[in-house]
């Protein structure tokens, strides 16, 4: 494409682009969207121990999606300093804005033949 149009070959799209396809990616993998809908529905904060018997995942599964989730911004992570170690995880700002977006596809679903 032309560096001239300005529709096209602009960084800034090529990035957000490039940030939906991670989305997506970590969204497609088992469990994310229900771990990612938890917390934008219900910001928490919420222990691990707490998901982990809620939501019916394996440890090592609910580890590795939560750490996706925070590297994308969604969740945050709090260790306190405690025996036993304690760990908090809250929905950011960035989280709480996939709220309308769970609502719109759960609206969608619930139309969907």
């Amino acid at each position: 494409m032309s560096q001239d149009h300005p529709k096209y070959d602009q960084p800034s799209r090529v990035a957000r682009d490039e940030a939906l396809t991670d989305l997506f990616q970590a969204l497609g993998r088992p469990h994310t969207v229900a771990i990612a809908r938890r917390f934008a529905c219900d910001p928490g904060p919420w222990r691990y121990s707490e998901l982990e018997s809620t939501l019916d995942i394996s440890p090592t599964t609910l580890s590795r999606r939560l750490s996706t989730l925070e590297s994308l911004g969604i969740v945050s992570r709090r260790a306190y300093d405690e025996s036993p170690p304690r760990v908090e995880y809250e929905t950011t700002e960035r989280g709480e804005a996939l709220r309308p977006v769970f609502e719109q596809l759960g609206e969608w679903v619930a139309e969907s033949p």
